[in-house]
């Protein structure tokens, strides 16, 4: 059985419209789109979960927002595409911001590396109710597990062979 110790981080990352605006692709939005997403963001500080998790060998950042964000944004999908295409963008945005938080080079490099989750760090996720049912994918829609600290970038990222990132229109 792998050892590993879980630890409970808190964060409160700020709603930046410039930075969500580029990250959605939103181009420009209405001032009042952008308050009505900035008191949603708010609200997301509830549904935030951020762990660091380590064992012997290493250190990881573990952040999610719990389910009942997940169906939020699904009942909006459902009522408003467009509006809940802004609530998904918002809510990745929110993890990505809280990770950029805690380590600034994924803020500077645009994502986070994913690593291949260690049997500890697998067991640690199941312990916090999380698992990998698909290869590198937890089970929950806004979640992130990066190395803490930055390590690697994508020479790192177990993802990097398919990342969408690196695709291009003519792929």
């Amino acid at each position: 059985m792998p050892e590993y110790r879980i630890a409970p981080i808190t964060v409160s990352p700020k709603f930046d419209a410039t930075r969500f605006i580029a990250t959605s692709h939103t181009g420009e939005l209405p001032e009042e789109t952008i308050n009505e997403l900035s008191a949603l963001w708010d609200t997301l500080t509830n549904g935030i979960q951020v762990k660091r998790i380590d064992n012997g060998t290493g250190s990881w950042l573990l952040i999610w927002l719990e389910k009942h964000i997940e169906q939020q944004v699904e009942r909006c999908w459902e009522t408003s595409p467009h509006r809940g295409f802004l609530e998904h963008a918002l809510a990745v945005d929110y993890v990505m911001a809280a990770a950029a938080d805690l380590i600034p080079e994924i803020a500077a490099h645009g994502c986070a590396p994913i690593p291949e989750p260690s049997p500890a760090v697998r067991e640690a996720a199941e312990e916090l109710g999380l698992s990998w049912p698909e290869r590198h994918t937890l089970n929950r829609r806004y979640a992130l597990l990066t190395p803490l600290p930055w390590k690697g970038g994508c020479s790192a990222c177990h993802l990097n062979a398919n990342c969408p990132k690196h695709k291009t229109p003519s792929d």
